[in-house]
């Protein structure tokens, strides 16, 4: 099973009962990139990294984090030999973004310096292999079909567009397309539900403000 992108267009072919006649590559590829970018605000892939910072300040840059969604462990100034690692942990910081590239910015004392080791947890956009140049696939197996649902919901919406325009269409294969298409999408949003329950970690950024004065 080689679980890449060759693989999941022809499962959406196989969905659409299609062999690539009706359905291009262009279009089966545009679906599965709209479903992964749902697929990973439900369920985002989990990663760490370790950077050594080679300027001091409050703001850090972290643009090396490929495909970066949230921050939620942040640990400064981390050392690897500590019992309990943890004891390092940040809750000073928040993420921003300036032109599309992610900062991390503490709030709070001690301000990093060069030489620093900062360790992050993080979660990041998942991936299908080979679409857009992806690596790896990391969607896990078992929801493989569900994203497969979802792209042949997306597909037939698009192909749905093209058909009002095709001279000597068949009345109704419009209407009848697309409402073909939002039950398979409608599936694929409440399943997409179903999958956000299984994680067991809060995958977003965590926060240490007072909503008010009883906020403890």
């Amino acid at each position: 099973m080689a679980n890449d992108l060759a693989e999941y267009r022809t499962s959406v072919l196989a969905t659409l009962l299609d062999t690539g006649v009706k359905y291009t590559t262009t279009t089966l590829d545009e679906a599965l990139r709209r479903c992964l970018n749902s697929y990973t605000r439900a369920f985002p892939d989990f990663a760490t990294s370790t950077i050594t910072l080679a300027a001091a300040g409050r703001t850090v840059s972290i643009a090396t984090l490929t495909d970066l969604i949230s921050v939620f462990t942040c640990l400064h100034p981390y050392v690897s030999t500590l019992t309990d690692i943890y004891e390092r942990a940040r809750e000073d910081y928040t993420v921003t973004w300036t032109a599309g590239a992610p900062y991390l910015h503490f709030s709070k004392s001690p301000i990093p310096i060069i030489g620093d080791k900062i360790y992050l947890e993080y979660t990041k956009a998942q991936k299908i292999k080979d679409l857009d140049s992806a690596g790896a696939t990391t969607v896990r197996l078992d929801h493989k079909t569900i994203l497969i649902g979802g792209a042949a919901g997306f597909s037939a919406l698009i192909r749905s567009q093209s058909l009002n325009e095709i001279w000597g269409g068949f009345p109704g294969q419009m209407p009848a397309l697309a409402q073909w298409g939002n039950g398979m999408l409608k599936q694929f949003n409440e399943q997409l539900l179903v999958i956000r329950q299984e994680l067991n970690l809060n995958p977003f950024t965590k926060t240490a403000w007072k909503l008010d004065e009883w906020d403890q």
